[in-house]
């Protein structure tokens, strides 16, 4: 299946608008164009060009969408389907807004595919927030934005999915700084412009959590119980590396970490299948946070 080509903004609505029509009800180029204001030879030329790739079919006179044009072994249709189940599970407005081209092919679609995504609902005015934050990133201006009460000068870098929580990550002179997004309260776009360290953002996709610190990193040594390793050979965190395994099956990983809040919440998840090796500063802090739960809810 081929991709669908950037098109203009018009284009893009109005494709997605005989999506959701032709999902609901057969109809002709002549009914979907009177509900769309536009000429006969303009909806042929989508639904031709475009949406025939997308299970659009004709039956005389009516266009609809067949789910059985859908090959479920297509790659790309996979990926339309995973992206769609996701848009759903973080927000009605994120989904129309970031996803309608799909909205309109998935509803016809009875895909196997099912993606619980524990994450932020957005709503129309972070949306709003996300659309002015991805055009002054593009176009590298520096903005002013109003965080509880404070105003912050800040050089945007990226936006950022982290534990189903969204944020701002932003240069605020030489240290980078994380900004819950749903809590900013206001932007102003200034037009001094700024540069982006390469370094830096390769350092930013390594990040296991919001709690990363580019500017300092050390190695996690862990051991991991033959009960739970298979999640850890399934999905291997950020930097992991198997070390050994050992003879009951367990097994030994490194990961690389820039604080210990990016690693701590995971050793505590996967307690008493997990332990740490090294550093040992890190296994004392754990044991003594056990310590002290124990103590507090025996009294």
């Amino acid at each position: 299946m081929k991709e669908i080509q950037k098109e203009p903004n018009e284009r893009f609505w109005r494709i997605n608008e005989i999506c959701k029509l032709i999902v609901k009800t057969p109809l002709s180029t002549s009914q979907i164009a009177d509900k769309l204001g536009v000429s006969e030879r303009t909806i042929q030329r989508d639904l031709n060009g475009v949406l025939v790739k997308y299970g659009a079919v004709r039956n005389g006179r009516l266009w609809s969408i067949d789910e059985s044009k859908i090959d479920p072994k297509d790659e790309n249709q996979i990926i339309l389907a995973v992206l769609d189940k996701m848009a759903k599970n973080v927000g009605a407005e994120f989904y129309s807004k970031a996803h309608g081209l799909l909205k309109g092919i998935s509803e016809g679609l009875n895909h196997p595919i099912f993606v619980s995504l524990s994450a932020e609902k957005l709503e129309k005015k972070d949306i709003e927030l996300i659309e002015n934050l991805e055009s002054v990133i593009a176009s590298r201006n520096e903005i002013e934005l109003l965080y509880f009460s404070k105003t912050h000068r800040l050089s945007p870098i990226k936006i950022a999915l982290f534990d189903g929580f969204w944020y701002l990550l932003a240069m605020a002179g030489e240290k980078l700084k994380k900004f819950h997004l749903k809590s900013i309260k206001e932007i102003k776009i200034l037009p001094s412009k700024f540069k982006i360290d390469e370094s830096l953002e390769n350092r930013i996709k390594s990040a296991n959590s919001a709690w990363f610190d580019p500017e300092k990193n050390f190695i996690v040594r862990l051991w991991i119980d033959k009960v739970v390793k298979k999640y850890f050979e399934r999905k291997p965190l950020p930097n992991q590396q198997i070390m050994c395994e050992n003879e009951d099956g367990s097994i030994e990983i490194e990961v690389q970490v820039t604080h210990i809040m990016e690693i701590k919440p995971l050793v505590f998840y996967y307690l008493p299948h997990i332990k740490v090796i090294e550093p040992s500063s890190l296994a004392d802090d754990i044991l003594a946070e056990m310590e002290r739960y124990i103590k507090e809810i025996r009294g």
